[in-house]
């Protein structure tokens, strides 16, 4: 085929952030044999209130009031457990354009606390996000979060074999 565009691809391309994610997402998964999940889902309305600028005043913009189009790219990492389906905490909210960088993280308010950060951060590139990111999963708030999931899996797992008996 002819390449009228006159296309190259870059075979040496970064990792989108979403497919990083799923990395850790996978590796919880190994670990716990599937009783906590780990989640990188589409989110498809803005990750953080804004201003927009009406005829001659500033609008503040809650993020739930407004839900349209975006050029982003927008995620949110959450953790659940089969024990525990309604249930989900969510760790942070990443967002970015086809470039992939920079990168917006928002962040959970306790966890932003530990890394002693704003809730929202720019990461400049892959590798500052994969620092961020092994900083964040390693957080005492997602520790604790992952040990309570795991506890009440176990309950769980002790309570069917009691009715099973």
């Amino acid at each position: 085929m002819i390449n009228k565009w006159n296309i190259k691809f870059d075979e040496d391309m970064t990792t989108p952030p979403n497919e990083i994610v799923e990395d850790y997402c996978e590796n919880l998964k190994a670990l716990t044999d599937g009783k906590i999940v780990a989640k990188i889902a589409d989110y498809s309305v803005p990750i953080s209130s804004y201003s927009r600028s009406m005829s001659s005043s500033i609008i503040e913009v809650d993020i739930q009031d407004d839900l349209g189009p975006s050029k982003y790219f927008s995620f949110e990492f959450f953790i659940t457990s089969t024990s525990t389906p309604n249930y989900k905490y969510r760790i942070m909210f990443i967002r970015y354009e086809i470039e992939h960088y920079p990168l917006l993280i928002v962040l959970d308010g306790e966890i932003a606390t530990y890394l002693n950060k704003a809730q929202e951060i720019w990461c400049k590139d892959e590798e500052e996000f994969k620092i961020v990111l092994q900083r964040i999963v390693e957080s005492p708030k997602v520790r604790k979060v992952i040990n309570n999931l795991y506890r009440i899996g176990k309950k769980d797992e002790q309570r069917r074999l009691l009715v099973a008996e």
